[in-house]
């Protein structure tokens, strides 16, 4: 269906505002709770948003792109998964710094931002297929309201088993996959476009720039670029087969892609051999070559792939139509994914696939899917029916997506008012690190006893915390330098034996992560791992046992700590403490007060 210019940005507009205020939802919560005392700190949707936003920090206090905020250098030799996926940090660090804003702030901005473009480029790319406004607007509904529960994440799995890995919307993580994921779909419109337009000047056009956003691609997002390169290899291979009329256009377009592919992929890889050795362990990779076929996504594509097989047979569609194949591609992606390591023989967390990017690619399909049977059923009547039926699905998109949105705020609001009271504490930190510089590219630390405080220490200072759960994200340090650093921690905040003992046993995430890796911590992020036994456990606790008979001042002195925050009204035990280092009469700022730290001669 064709419409005037006016109808298409109605219809445009619609699911955006509505995707953008379910996006912001939690942040207005706290902006209404706390109203003019709020401080500046941005609410995080996702656990690992706090360290890409120390990255950014860093890369806007001008500090070189090889940098590790979580130990606190600016030495660093190797590549990691920061400095590699680079394109992101630096779109958002270079505008911060010219409009002067801080990290938080910017991660404020970049939560609106993600939200609108990523309503946009869906709509677009539905439309581009159906030529229909009304379903593309529902579609957008549908495709990043119903994403999280797709990858069952979220309040669907909250409701059902009582925990989750990831909630709110997956898409919004800042900046991954956030900045990236409207490229991605971007990539998408490109191709399609690129296949199906007349003119051979514009189908060169769309075929260079398919290429150019694919190799943006390459350095924004891992789990991106590699998606979009199955999903093209399959639309690619589906459109040579079904439509062989147009093989040398097909091969001249996939041509073009590719070289800009391989001239993005090599380099990237060679910089990828420059990261620390530790790296694989700290991400998770597994070396294995064993199939996966029963991911939410491939079940679903199964689904499909069966059904459009169907409707081929009865002669209902025809495999050579364009929008048969783009829904088959579609459909196959996912088993390419979560397969290619029967080739590859490595798996990297392959349920980020299923949370960031396969999840959507998969309601991409569905609502495709539903619009191609319906016309293949219905015929002249299917234009009616799909209408009013994706009318009613947008709207049951909408009502789930509130649900995951307030249900997330609620959930979380408790701790992000809490992130936000420390913003002052860690203001006044920001400006004392004028007066200590780094030295030989080490940055001073600082402990925070609260684990919230001490992972977002980095977003607004350049000091770095003692320990926080992102020490060794970026490889900078190996597990076992990592676990050294977790109980310098545990001894300094007074925590003993019992303590260790009881957070095993309450399964609390960082320590179990500390102690075993997050692979063990968490089996979603690595179904291979095996399950930490208690003989593990108590093994664990005499480790740090020992660890504290055994602390003398050459631990005391390394790393060298400047000061310490703690909560104003529940200060720790500083027994341990006091051995080793003369506090001054600290600081209160709310909720929060820090202490200045001198090591005893």
């Amino acid at each position: 269906m064709t419409s005037k210019k006016s109808d298409l940005l109605k219809y445009a507009f619609v699911p955006t505002v509505i995707v953008l205020f379910l996006a912001v939802y939690p942040q207005l919560n706290i902006w209404l709770a706390k109203g003019s005392s709020w401080n500046g700190a941005y609410v995080v949707s996702n656990y690992d948003e706090v360290a890409y936003s120390a990255y950014v920090n860093a890369l806007i206090d001008g500090r070189p792109r090889k940098n590790d905020p979580f130990i606190g250098r600016d030495d660093i030799e190797a590549e990691s998964l920061y400095s590699l996926q680079f394109v992101p940090a630096y779109s958002i660090a270079i505008p911060a710094r010219v409009l002067g804003l801080s990290a938080s702030t910017a991660f404020v901005a970049l939560n609106f931002i993600i939200a609108i473009l990523s309503s946009l480029v869906i709509f677009f790319l539905l439309r581009s297929v159906t030529n229909d406004d009304l379903i593309s607007a529902a579609g957008v509904l549908a495709v990043l309201c119903f994403g999280t529960a797709i990858a069952f994440q979220g309040e669907l799995q909250h409701k059902i088993l009582g925990n989750y890995l990831c909630d709110f919307f997956p898409f919004l993580r800042r900046y991954q996959p956030g900045f990236a994921f409207p490229i991605f779909f971007a990539f998408c419109i490109s191709v399609w476009t690129m296949f199906t337009v007349e003119d051979k000047r514009k189908a060169l056009f769309y075929s260079l720039m398919s290429g150019f956003i694919f190799a943006v691609l390459v350095f924004s997002y891992f789990f991106l670029w590699t998606t979009a390169l199955a999903w093209f290899i399959c639309l690619a291979v589906l459109w040579f087969a079904g439509r062989k009329e147009e093989k040398r256009r097909t091969i001249l377009a996939a041509g073009i892609v590719g070289i800009f592919s391989i001239a993005s992929i090599v380099p990237y890889f060679l910089m990828l051999a420059n990261r620390p050795k530790n790296m694989d362990d700290t991400q998770l990779l597994a070396l294995t070559r064993m199939p996966n076929l029963f991911e939410i996504p491939e079940v679903i594509g199964g689904l499909i792939l069966l059904a459009i097989f169907l409707l081929i047979r009865k002669g209902k569609i025809a495999f050579s139509s364009p929008e048969v194949i783009f829904v088959l591609s579609f459909a196959l992606t996912p088993f390419v994914l979560f397969n290619q390591q029967i080739i590859t023989g490595r798996s990297l967390q392959p349920v980020h696939y299923e949370i960031f990017i396969a999840n959507y690619t998969t309601m991409i399909a569905i609502v495709l899917f539903a619009w191609l049977s319906a016309k293949a059923i219905w015929g002249d009547n299917a234009r009616t029916k799909i209408r009013r039926g994706m009318l009613y699905v947008g709207m049951a998109a909408v009502i789930w997506g509130f649900i995951e949105s307030t249900a997330t705020a609620a959930r979380n609001a408790g701790f992000e008012s809490l992130r936000d009271d420390a913003m002052p504490v860690l203001h006044y930190l920001h400006e004392q690190q004028k007066n200590e510089p780094p030295v030989g590219g080490h940055y001073p630390a600082v402990i925070s006893t609260n684990l919230m405080v001490a992972d977002y220490v980095s977003t607004v200072t350049s000091y770095r915390s003692l320990w926080n759960a992102h020490s060794n994200s970026t490889g900078g340090i190996n597990a076992d330098e990592n676990k050294q650093l977790f109980y310098r921690y545990l001894y300094y905040s007074g925590f003993n034996e019992e303590d260790v003992a009881k957070a095993l046993d309450e399964n609390l995430f960082e320590v179990k992560a500390a102690l075993f890796g997050g692979g063990r911590a968490v089996s979603e992020l690595d179904k291979n791992a095996a399950p930490i036994t208690r003989t593990e456990a108590l093994a664990a606790i005499r480790d740090y046992s020992k660890f504290r008979e055994s602390f003398d001042r050459t631990k005391a002195s390394d790393p060298l700590l400047s000061y310490i925050i703690v909560p104003t009204k529940a200060e720790p035990d500083f027994q341990k403490l006091d051995l080793w280092y003369q506090r001054d009469d600290g600081k209160e700022f709310g909720l929060f007060k820090i202490y200045k730290l001198r090591l005893k001669p």
